[in-house]
């Protein structure tokens, strides 16, 4: 016989029941396990007709349960030759029994016919059973079984579950120890705000007002440079015309810098707030395309976040109270702009003044100290040379063509009258003084001449670095260097902008959107959570926890994780599509509700060991199950259990006679998650099942002359 090989699970069907004899056309599965007495088989025949014409069914273990009167004789059902086996389960709660020509031992069994019931539900031990009994005579056998289980008690699974519920949903102080909010979302948002361009396009019409007035600037920074030398001393007002039209022309420049700035500022804040401009005017102004949105990605990344954060020990109201602030930052879509208004509201100032410079002030610290040097060296000339009144008439004029030079720029009013006549008196005052205290001796033309030349290059020299130091004080009164810095401040107000709201807007809003819809669905899970914790009865009162507490709590906190995960997965979903969110809670609140009870569900029918569906990572299970499986000493014991090891036989003390000791084979099982090594002693290799269990069961062929297959006849 042939054993079925697919996953599908094993179905049970007890005829000692009006339900059981009513489902046997209604089976699903291939596997059944089929349930009845020794004394209802000859009546359930047609059962295990219809049963055998089934199509699905290509397996079938039957349990039969009772005596088999005085003349002991197993009368298997025909129906099911080919396609099914017996096991023989006998009166009574099974006896100790060692197998061989050894007699039962006293007392009573420890395993049950629920346990083996239990064991047949298992799809690889239902299978290896099967296979196992198919060969043997009239593919009959009596059980017989060594089993132990690993199992978390409930009342302590129950108080761990509404602790890890209380955890999650925690607030206040309640939550201070486990709620330390991390960047993981933080991360996300950055991440999200980085745009791909952050400068104006090339040949812009705001490219060009920018680069107009960064050129003209210069270009007036280099004309007031050049107007220090030489040349603008002696160009006169043609020299200071071709300043004055370079600084007007930067501030003009600046203006219009700062005009179309403003405009594609305002039409940011305007676009990403109402819509309007669309995209395309402003990035005809000059701004880049904005940065396209990975959907995909974004929704991965979040989701990535928010299982981290979960992982971390997180709470969910933290969860959702950060997620929430994030998206309205992102969304208070002109909050940059407000906070930045004023950030080059002083350029058109500094604009006006270099449109309007202040007028030049020659009567300054660097003329009293010309005029020093001239009363000096108109001294030295009347005084040196031996030349008489002839130095001063060279000097007095010099002196006065040069201060012409130096006030040539400057207003005509009383200051400039002031500074002729002082300019006249110094010179004509310390020209007297040296003709009156001339030197009796002549040092003769070659030396007098020399004497003049030098005083003369003093003279020019005085002057040079007196119109330095005028046009240097004057330069500083000019606003060139505050109108470059706010030039710089614009356009870097304009670059950021771009770089921080423009360039991510598609990307930050639907971030934003994002945040809001997990929030949203954070609250649901919050709001079902706090309601199963509510509706939770403790009716097992206070426990203590074992070894296995910390484990068992990992594994709770993990599921409710997986559950909250799964609750927000639509929410991912619709991240990733492109579409508009709506952030419906309400059908958030209703898959939590779902989940949450599937959950209790599984926990009731599969227990806490079984992966639910949802669940993926199986490492705190894996961890829970070592602690358990360490603290079971016989489970080791068990797996090393053979033919003629000790056993709960399923049957009556003097039904051992009837059973034949050569031909016995063991199926040994263990749940997957038991860390054992496979038995030794040449043994079959170890059935990993799904189960909490780990067991032997001796399949024990039955003398021929005791089982028979009855035919029935119509």
């Amino acid at each position: 016989m042939v054993a079925p090989v697919n996953p599908e699970p094993v179905m049970t069907l007890d005829l000692r029941t009006p339900e059981g004899q009513a489902d046997t056309l209604e089976l699903p599965s291939s596997r059944v396990l089929v349930v009845d007495t020794t004394d209802a088989l000859s009546e359930h025949h047609h059962h295990f007709e219809r049963l055998a014409r089934l199509p699905q069914v290509t397996g079938v273990v039957l349990v039969a349960i009772g005596g088999i009167g005085a003349d002991p004789v197993l009368r298997t059902p025909s129906a099911l030759a080919g396609v099914g086996v017996t096991l023989w389960v006998g009166d009574g709660l099974g006896v100790p029994w060692e197998g061989g020509s050894q007699r039962p031992g006293a007392g009573r069994g420890e395993a049950t016919v629920d346990d083996l019931l239990a064991a047949l539900r298992l799809p690889n031990v239902f299978d290896r059973v099967f296979a196992d009994v198919g060969v043997l005579p009239h593919q009959a056998a009596s059980p017989g079984l060594a089993v132990d289980y690993a199992v978390v008690e409930p009342g302590m699974m129950r108080s761990l579950k509404l602790q890890a519920l209380q955890q999650l949903v925690a607030t206040g102080v309640a939550a201070r120890l486990h709620d330390r909010e991390s960047t993981e979302l933080s991360s996300v948002m950055r991440s999200a705000v980085e745009g791909d361009a952050t400068s104006v396009r090339q040949g812009s019409p705001l490219y060009e007002a920018m680069s107009k007035a960064q050129r003209e600037l210069q270009s007036a920074a280099r004309s007031i440079d050049r107007w220090r030398t030489w040349r603008g001393l002696f160009g006169l007002r043609a020299a200071h015309r071709v300043v004055l039209d370079r600084l007007s022309a930067a501030g003009n420049a600046l203006l219009q810098h700062h005009k179309v700035a403003r405009k594609a500022l305002r039409d940011v804040d305007s676009s990403l707030a109402e819509g309007y401009p669309p995209p395309g005017e402003l990035v005809e102004q000059g701004l880049p395309s904005p940065a396209p949105v990975n959907s995909e990605e974004m929704a991965v990344a979040l989701h990535k976040a928010v299982t981290a954060e979960l992982i971390g020990g997180r709470t969910l109201p933290g969860i959702a109270e950060q997620a929430r602030r994030l998206g309205n930052q992102l969304g208070a879509a002109r909050s940059l702009a407000v906070s930045e208004q004023d950030s080059a509201a002083d350029l058109e100032k500094w604009a006006r003044g270099l449109i309007s410079p202040p007028p030049v002030q020659v009567w300054t610290g660097a003329v009293g100290g010309l005029l020093v040097v001239a009363g000096l060296t108109t001294m030295l000339s009347t005084l040196l040379t031996g030349l008489g009144a002839w130095p001063l008439l060279l000097m007095l004029p010099l002196w006065l063509g040069l201060i012409t030079l130096l006030s040539a720029n400057s207003r005509i009013d009383f200051d400039l009258a002031y500074l002729y006549a002082t300019t006249l008196f110094v010179v004509s005052t310390c020209g007297a003084i040296g003709l009156g205290g001339a030197l009796d001796w002549s040092p003769g033309p070659l030396v007098a001449t020399g004497i003049l030349l030098g005083l003369v290059v003093i003279l020019l020299l005085s002057t040079y670095l007196a119109w330095r130091r005028i046009v240097a004080r004057w330069r500083d009164a000019v606003p060139l260097r505050q109108a470059f810095a706010a030039d710089r401040r614009l356009s870097d107000q304009v670059s950021r902008t771009i770089a921080q709201r423009w360039s991510p807007a598609d990307r930050s809003r639907r971030l934003a959107d994002s945040l809001l819809v997990i929030a949203g669905g954070v609250d649901a899970v919050v709001e079902v959570f706090q309601d199963v914790i509510r509706e939770a009865k403790d009716l097992d009162g206070e426990h203590t926890f074992g070894d296995s507490s910390a484990g068992l709590a990992e594994v709770l906190h993990h599921d409710l994780v997986a559950v909250t995960l799964e609750v927000l997965q639509p929410s991912f979903e619709a991240i990733a599509s492109r579409l508009p969110m709506s952030g419906d809670s309400k059908r958030s609140v209703v898959r939590a509700r779902k989940l949450i009870d599937a959950y209790d569900k599984h926990l009731e029918r599969a227990g806490l060991r079984e992966l639910p569906s949802f669940v993926a990572d199986d490492g705190p299970r894996r961890r829970l199950a070592a602690q358990l499986w360490q603290s079971s000493a016989s489970s080791r014991h068990i797996l090393q259990l053979t033919e003629r090891s000790r056993m709960t036989q399923l049957c009556a003390a003097e039904d051992v006679r009837l059973l034949q000791a050569d031909g016995a084979k063991v199926v040994h099982f263990a749940s997957a998650d038991m860390d054992l090594p496979p038995i030794d002693g040449g043994s079959d290799e170890v059935i990993r099942t799904k189960g909490d269990a780990v067991g032997a069961l001796r399949l024990t062929p039955i003398l021929a002359r005791y089982v028979s297959r009855e035919v029935q006849t119509q």
